[in-house]
């Protein structure tokens, strides 16, 4: 829907592993493959990010992660450039505070992850209220199957390794 059925994606830049400080890694599947360079991906998925409904982006989501473990920059670059990171030993967070969508619904978008491999744990967006959660819910469980949905005073995705976390403000 949001990506899957767009074969003029390639999603090979948002799943390249972050740079982590003081690790050498060398398990990328293919650090020289920058296919995606070649082509406007980046900017298609940019267009997807902005211009869709809240709905399409929270499949997207879904599908994004489903795909696997997305590098949290990359991402992040698709809700905006102001960004920061504060973190310790214990926890990082990557704040994304001026977010391009059309829509003007997310207000900003947090990041925690992993302090030793950057991968994403918590995705959590922060949005206006008045956002249709109960379609959400019921259009993500009828297209994915093992992931659980809690709908309380936050929306929450959680599926193997990561959560979606919504918050209305």
């Amino acid at each position: 829907m949001f990506i899957n059925n767009d074969e003029r994606i390639n999603l090979k830049f948002l799943y390249r592993k972050p740079v982590v400080i003081g690790i050498l890694d060398d398990s990328d599947n293919d650090p020289h493959d920058m296919s995606w360079m070649v082509d406007n991906s980046w900017e298609l998925l940019k267009v997807k990010f902005t211009e869709s409904s809240f709905q399409e982006l929270v499949i997207g989501l879904v599908e994004i992660f489903r795909g696997g473990q997305p590098n949290y920059s990359s991402l992040g670059e698709m809700f905006g450039n102001d960004t920061k990171v504060e973190g310790d030993i214990e926890k990082v967070v990557y704040i994304i505070t001026n977010i391009e969508r059309n829509l003007n619904d997310i207000i900003r978008v947090e990041m925690y992850l992993d302090p030793m491999n950057r991968n994403i744990n918590d995705l959590i967006l922060y949005v206006r209220e008045g956002l249709d959660m109960l379609t959400i819910k019921d259009t993500i469980n009828e297209k994915y199957e093992g992931l659980s949905i809690g709908f309380n005073d936050k929306f929450i995705i959680t599926d193997r390794e990561y959560r979606i976390i919504i918050i209305c403000e």
